[in-house]
């Protein structure tokens, strides 16, 4: 018997002696098999007591997701039956399929905004409740909600991806290899279906009114999850009022504003921590437009459609800029702009194509000005002409274009979060806080949210800026103003130049009397000119003007270290590691204070979080 034969025996007889043995792979895989099975939808349901309600679903299929599906009617069937089985119990709906049609269409990977206007152009869907337009799937994993399927809030369309993602298979297979294959595959199909399921009620809810929650354990979460079984029940209640109104509401602005009546005042009365937030407070201010007859209920009414060749051509335009060849994007663009003027996505492209290419060009602000003037409800050509003022150092003026689109974003409850992200990265660029952090906060989830907030914060305490308009003597409109002067300020004071320092100070002083910043800057310049007395006292005035005034803490610490009290130096020195912990400086300075008095366990502490903090040893 050979060694690895008497080695397979010795194990096995170790087990059955009951000596510990290690599972076998198989038994793994299985155990994480269970972990990656997801949630029983149908089981999340409460029984409904009322009628049955019979949503009536027109399906169109794109050239791509009848490439990618076999047998793609039956998909559609079994998806609406699913789909059925989970919302008959809380909501008595009952998915019905009313035709099937092939859609010349042929979408772009990324990008479902165009493939949801050109399914309303198609068919406005009037003699049915829903009409959904299936196209291609992503050739790379996602889990944002946006990318997998979209619809308009209050509309009657919505466009769903294929799920059978590639590399979501891939990713399955690996992690279940020692499963056989047919185990495996029955795993990936039920993470498909559950996958299947789950979107189509969130971009069906959506049409409904329904926005995302806060909360990732619910279906309306901005992101999918195989864990996601349920809506919230504020979500089934909005459903539930929508579902009375939406016939109605659709036809005629009695019915639309009987709607908006209701649901409003639903919201109003209804509060939860994962249903609070700025897109149900978006959704609340446009009801309340449409219940006053301010507003059409559905935002967005597509343009006139591209016959289909061009539509293959702006699609392959749109592919080239995701690839990187802007320029040549735009070359290709031209022809479109000029034979379709009245198409919104297309004039959208080329004033986005343009500024990328030729930022400087007269030609390219004409263009982007006339998109702007042409879709009032557009904010896209506004974000294009504030970057181009802000290119050339006209923050003013990109402040002003930056305020329409925001007037214009507001006015539409279905604006995706992207958009805001956008806006306020915009609003950082020209040093208005209060807005960037606005509008930062309508971004959500994206994924530059965090660094936005983290230097709002940041710039309020370098710029002792406090929150209260009324305390910091700062109007939100002139933030970015009072920060760009007071950074003059500094700039010139670390060159040397005492003159043009003192003349921005000058006028710093006249338009904010009661800012804070004058104090921190006043301490800066006697500190520089070696009055550490007159210093004290200006950053002492600051602090108490705005505690978390950054600057005027350190100065301060700086000072007491170099002449005391210890005590003093060590107050101010933590609370600047506390308020930005980013400043070497003064983490190297406490511990300085530390060693002198022998504080030897606070410095052990301070070098344990100057570890987390640094990845490197504080010496």
């Amino acid at each position: 018997m050979g060694l690895a034969a008497r080695g397979v025996l010795l194990a096995v007889w170790g087990c059955v002696l009951g000596v510990s043995c290690v599972k076998r792979p198989v038994d793994y895989a299985r155990e994480q098999a269970r972990t990656l099975a997801p949630a029983k939808l149908e089981s999340s349901s409460q029984p409904s007591t009322g009628p049955v309600r019979k949503i009536r679903v027109r399906v169109y299929a794109d050239s791509d997701y009848r490439e990618q599906v076999l047998r793609w009617r039956s998909s559609v069937v079994s998806q609406l039956q699913r789909a059925s089985l989970v919302m008959q119990g809380p909501l008595g709906v009952v998915f019905e399929l009313e035709s099937t049609r092939e859609w010349a269409h042929r979408g772009v990977e990324g990008e479902l905004e165009g493939s949801l206007t050109a399914l309303e152009l198609t068919d406005p869907g009037e003699d049915v409740d829903l009409v959904v337009g299936f196209v291609s799937a992503l050739k790379l994993f996602s889990s944002a909600q946006h990318e997998l399927g979209m619809a308009r809030l209050f509309g009657r369309h919505c466009v769903l991806r294929e799920m059978g993602n590639p590399e979501e298979v891939r990713a399955i297979m690996e992690a279940l290899i020692h499963l056989p294959q047919d185990e495996r595959q029955t795993l990936y199909q039920e993470r498909k279906m559950h996958k299947e399921t789950s979107v189509f009620l969130h971009e069906w809810a959506h049409t409904l009114g329904a926005f995302h929650v806060r909360n990732s354990h619910w279906m309306m979460f901005p992101n999918y999850a195989p864990a996601q079984a349920a809506f919230t029940p504020q979500t089934l209640a909005l459903l539930k009022t929508s579902l009375r109104h939406a016939s109605a509401g659709r036809r005629d602005d009695a019915g639309a504003r009987a709607w908006a009546t209701e649901l409003g005042a639903l919201l109003a009365s209804t509060s939860s921590p994962d249903w609070e937030g700025p897109e149900k407070e978006a959704v609340v201010e446009w009801l309340a437009k449409v219940r006053e007859s301010k507003a059409t209920l559905v935002v967005h009414q597509p343009q006139a459609t591209l016959p289909p060749e061009d539509r293959r051509r702006l699609d392959e335009i749109l592919a080239l800029e995701k690839a990187g060849r802007v320029e040549i994007a735009a070359q290709q663009m031209e022809p479109l702009a000029r034979r379709y003027p009245e198409d919104s996505l297309v004039q959208r492209m080329a004033c986005y194509l343009d500024a990328r290419v030729a930022p400087k060009l007269p030609a390219t602000r004409e263009k982007c000005e006339a998109a702007a003037g042409k879709f009032p409800s557009e904010p896209a050509p506004l974000l294009q002409l504030a970057l181009l003022d802000l290119q050339q150092g006209h923050h003013l003026e990109a402040q002003g274009q930056l305020v329409r689109a925001r007037q214009r974003m507001e006015a539409n409850p279905g604006t995706p979060p992207e958009v805001w992200g956008d806006l306020a990265d915009l609003f950082k660029q020209t040093s208005s806080v209060t807005w960037a952090e606005q509008a930062t906060q309508k971004a959500g989830n994206d994924s530059r949210a965090e660094p936005l907030r983290t230097w709002a914060r940041q710039a309020r305490r370098w710029k002792a800026l406090p929150v209260d308009v009324s305390v910091s003597g700062v109007a939100v409109e002139r933030e970015g103003e009072f920060i760009r002067a007071a950074k003059d300020v500094e700039d010139s004071l670390d060159k040397g130049l005492a003159t043009k320092a003192q003349a921005r100070l000058t006028w710093l002083r006249r338009e904010f009397p009661r800012a804070a910043v004058l104090h921190v800057l006043d301490c800066e310049g006697h500190m520089r000119a070696g009055r550490p007395g007159p210093a004290k006292a200006a950053c002492r005035q600051a602090v108490a003007a705005h505690e978390e005034a950054v600057q005027a803490h350190f100065i301060l610490g700086w000072l007491a270290s170099a002449s005391g009290p210890r005590e003093e130096a060590r107050t101010h020195l933590e609370r600047v590691v506390a308020l930005e912990p980013l400043h070497r400086q003064a983490w190297q300075l406490l511990a300085e204070q530390y060693r002198a008095v022998g504080m030897a366990e606070a410095l052990k502490a301070l070098q344990g979080r100057y570890r987390e903090q640094f990845a490197q040893e504080l010496r």
